[in-house]
């Protein structure tokens, strides 16, 4: 390598250092703290295209800044999409998975998911929980953490939330055996009767805990 190619490949490290930090700015927090499978693959996809480019000091930093930049573009335009409709993100990213739900494993779950009595036990311990006996829940996300409430300390009926972005969801009402008439009643008790006015409800075993928009305006609106 002579000093012409060092001097390439040390701006196009340069450039691709900071491209990517304004890459990762844009995409938002939630592709550094919550790391999907999805968010693995574009995330080997960017570090390909970069290296490929730092491989070959003769060819432009274009040829990998303008995929990296749609493959970016893309990414915002998928997250905007999963906000407006769940069951995009779902296919997508993928969803929670029970585990143990109401303190009753979940075999038939574990076996789709290809999880082990052996990983339950041993994420279990690295929790301090000694046996599946003490946990009330325990949540596979779709990164692979499970995420535990134990019995001692729960206040939910379930984790799931009956409303989301003002949209019932009507999964969680079916896992508890109730339908939308039920939730319905259930608001009319307090002061947000109309499902579209709520932000997030869940169901305690005090009640509904509910958080309304704090904008009207913007109901179910993405910016």
């Amino acid at each position: 390598m002579n000093w012409v190619e060092i001097g390439q490949v040390t701006y196009k490290t340069v450039i691709c250092y900071f491209f990517l930090l304004i890459c990762l700015k844009i995409m938002g927090k939630r592709e550094i703290g919550k790391i999907s499978a999805f968010d693995i693959v574009v995330f080997f996809v960017i570090s390909e295209l970069f290296s490929l480019s730092l491989n070959e000091p003769e060819h432009s930093i274009l040829r990998s800044v303008l995929p990296v930049a749609i493959i970016v573009i893309l990414q915002i335009i998928s997250a905007l999409i999963s906000l407006k409709f769940p069951k995009f993100r779902r296919t997508m990213e993928g969803g929670m998975t029970y585990i143990i739900y109401k303190g009753e494993i979940q075999q038939a779950e574990m076996k789709k998911q290809r999880y082990t009595i052996e990983d339950l036990l041993a994420q279990l311990r690295s929790k301090d929980i000694q046996s599946p006996a003490d946990v009330e829940f325990a949540i596979l996300e779709n990164n692979g953490m499970l995420n535990v409430i134990k019995k001692d300390q729960c206040d939910f009926v379930t984790p799931d939330p009956l409303i989301m972005d003002g949209k019932i969801n009507k999964t969680t009402l079916k896992r508890l055996g109730k339908d939308e008439n039920w939730l319905i009643t259930e608001l009319e008790k307090t002061s947000y009767p109309d499902p579209k006015r709520i932000f997030l409800a869940l169901y305690l075993k005090s009640g509904l805990y509910i958080v309304p928009f704090k904008d009207a305006d913007n109901i179910n609106k993405v910016k």
